[in-house]
């Protein structure tokens, strides 16, 4: 089941532990929730990106919102281990899905973005679920990244 859900998620560096499906008066709808965890090995410091040695194991679980499975919303949820970094200090150790801070994968946010290409704001709130004010703010972050990415002119 690992490694269906594996190539289904997309998302390389990381253990799929268990799948359920999440369901309760607090949720307007059932969740499909994948439970991940990075792999040995890959902890990193969410700041600078050098691989550190873990401090603890977190503070807590951490959800991340991924692209929907049909009509199934999905959530990746971790238990995040902080690391001891000599530069930035202790510090959350980095996800290879998600970027530092973003509660969204970076698949769901370049699905996003690239939403907004072809529809305005309001629409690609409504079709993905999220804030408007949350979607313009996942486009401007994919619009950096590609920014900082590409080679200067």
């Amino acid at each position: 089941m690992n490694s269906i859900f594996k190539q289904l998620l997309n998302v390389k560096g990381m253990v799929v532990e268990n799948v359920c499906i999440v369901d309760g008066p607090m949720r307007p709808e059932p969740v499909l929730e994948v439970r991940v965890r990075p792999r040995a090995g890959m902890l990193r410091c969410s700041r600078c990106g050098r691989k550190r040695r873990g401090y603890d194991r977190g503070g807590g679980v951490r959800r991340w919102r991924h692209q929907d499975f049909g009509c199934w919303r999905v959530e990746l949820v971790a238990m995040m281990p902080r690391v001891d970094c000599p530069k930035c200090g202790v510090v959350v150790a980095s996800v290879p899905w998600a970027e530092p801070g973003s509660r969204f994968t970076r698949d769901f946010e370049a699905e996003c973005a690239w939403l907004m290409t072809v529809a305005n704001q309001k629409t690609v709130s409504g079709f993905l679920h999220v804030a408007w004010r949350t979607a313009g703010q996942i486009a401007r972050r994919v619009a950096g990244r590609l920014r900082a990415s590409a080679p200067s002119p």
